[in-house]
């Protein structure tokens, strides 16, 4: 009976799905980046590929910029990890509003040992990257 009972157990711990998202933006604020649906499309498939091939993204489905792609952990774990640019508001220094996008990456799936740190490097990067083109704004919305 025991082993009954460990062995469901066992088999629900190593089926169980999990998911996280790293965003940058939270109840404290954040950055939106004003920049072009093209450039902010072209950067998330920069990062995404650093960590994913590129041959195995898929564009997503959303009404934004979206690439997911899958990561391994062992012979049968998965983890999809999805990189959004979310449309957003924010407000330059001087007060204006300005249209832009905030970050997202998000994983689910079976393996978190590989996809957490893989989604945290690819949100990382997209970070320097819309850092070093001083668009930055602070995050009022999302549209």
């Amino acid at each position: 009976m025991k082993f009954r009972i460990y062995a469901l157990l066992a088999s629900l711990l190593l089926t169980a799905c999990t998911g996280s998202t790293v965003t940058s933006v939270d109840k404290h604020g954040g950055n939106v980046y004003a920049l072009p649906a093209a450039v902010v499309d072209r950067m998330l498939v920069d990062a995404m590929s650093a960590e994913i091939p590129k041959g195995e993204l898929s564009r997503g489905s959303m009404n934004y910029p979206s690439y997911s792609g899958d990561v391994m952990w062992g012979a049968i774990d998965t983890d999809t990890i999805t990189a959004v640019a979310r449309p957003a508001v924010g407000r330059k220094i001087d007060g204006t509003e300005v249209d832009g996008f905030v970050f997202e990456v998000s994983r689910y799936g079976t393996a978190p040992a590989s996809g957490k740190p893989t989604a945290k490097r690819i949100h990382a990067k997209l970070q320097a990257d819309a850092e070093l083109t001083g668009t930055g704004a602070a995050f009022v919305r999302f549209k």
